[in-house]
Order: C-alpha cells, then structure tokens, then sequence
C-alpha cells in the first residue's frame, strides 16, 4: 500500500516536531527553584531554556517558546494580581505536592501537562515536554487519581454532558459518560442493560480511539479536553 503524500508529510511533520530543539520558557517567581529549573534544563539534549520571575513577563516572551512551565503557586500570584494566564499556552504547570489542596490549585488552569514537584527530574521533565509536543496530555497518576475521584464525588453522580464527540457511536458515548461519573463495569452494565462482556468491549474501543492506556487516563484526557459539561 502507498501512502499518500498527505499521510507523508504528516508523519513527517509530526517527526521534525520531536526531533526539534524545544524552545523552554520558565515561569516562576521564586528565584532558587528558577535558578533550580535552569540547571535541570542545562543537561537535557535539545532543550533551550529561558526563564522569568513573573506571569506577566512570561506573557511578553510566550510568543517564542514552545511550552511554558509554571508553578501553582505562581499562578496562584499571577490570578490574585488580576493578570490572564491564558497567552502563556501549552502550559505545563509544577504541582508542589500530592495534598488535595494543592491539586485543586493545580488544576485549576486547563493545561496540557503536569508533573510533580518531587518527581522533577532532567529525564521525566524531558518527557514530560515530549508527551506535550507530541499533542500528549501529560497527567501523573496522582493528577489522573484525584481528577477521577473528584468526577466521581460522593454519593449519587448525576451525568455529565459530552459535547463534540460525533466520532463516537452513540453506545460508545453512553459507556464513555457513565465511566466519567466513575461507574464500575458492573454499575454500567446493569444501567445500559448489556453485559459485562459487551461493557469491556466497549472500554477497549474507546481506549484504543483515544490513544489511553488505561481507564483513569482515558477519564483525566475527557476531564481537561473542554468536552465535558456537568449539569448544573
């Protein structure tokens, strides 16, 4: 079978995306943990990093930089101070600690990545900013953890809305609201009327179209994409 050059010049593409140099723009307002980030960056193959103490800054320079990492608490500074963070876009923001508290801030922002403070490391921030150019939502387990206990709530979950989702066949999208309402296989099945059998089947599509490797990814992707609509 020959590709066509459409099919070509997109793999090419995507191919000169990963073997590029990234344009890296730090963002924090701490001059230690800025000086910290530089340092870990100078050892990456093929990252140029800058960095700057405030959001505001950082807004000025965003236009050159491929990613922007940011930490929550200068977000949080930036958000008191009246300043929009949205220039500062794909945003990979540092999340101190796996606290609750810290993780409502975190996520707060829609951003395409995450990575935790204490697991920051040359190799994982590397690719983490891999995951993000490559179109990657980056999402550490205890993001994805907290993002699904926080879908599912307590007691009785009423059901989410998911827009712009035509892809999906109408059981699929079925199955697909009920997981994000954090329903057990046993729970879907028993509300769709199907199997088990059928339940899973229907998980392993929807995992395979959405590029996820496991059922808390695939909820963290749905939650941040801008799809989901929770009913007032």
């Amino acid at each position: 079978m020959r590709l066509s050059e459409a099919s070509i010049a997109v793999a090419a593409g995507a191919d000169a995306r990963l073997l590029a140099d990234i344009k890296l723009l730090i963002v924090e307002e701490q001059e230690v943990i800025r000086r910290g980030l530089l340092a870990i960056t100078s050892s990456m193959p093929k990252v140029t990093a800058s960095a700057v103490a405030s959001v505001s800054a950082g807004l000025e320079m965003a236009a050159g930089a491929d990613v922007t990492l940011v930490s929550a608490a200068t977000l949080t500074s930036a958000e008191r101070a009246g300043v929009a963070v949205e220039g500062l876009h794909p945003l990979i923001v540092v999340v101190p600690t796996a606290q609750p508290g810290q993780l409502e801030i975190a996520t707060r922002w829609r951003a395409s990545g995450y990575i935790m403070q204490g697991e920051l490391t040359s190799r994982s921030l590397h690719a983490t900013l891999r995951q993000v150019m490559d179109g990657q939502l980056a999402v550490p387990d205890a993001i994805a953890s907290y993002l699904l206990g926080r879908a599912q709530g307590s007691g009785t979950v009423p059901l989410p809305r998911l827009n712009h989702l035509n892809h999906l066949s109408p059981r699929e999208t079925e199955v697909l609201t009920l997981l994000v309402a954090g329903a057990s296989n046993k729970e879907i099945a028993s509300r769709l009327g199907i199997s088990i059998h059928g339940v899973k089947r229907h998980v392993s599509t929807l995992l395979n179209q959405f590029h996820s490797p496991n059922r808390v990814h695939l909820v963290s992707h749905i939650l941040r994409s801008g799809v989901l609509a929770w009913p007032d």
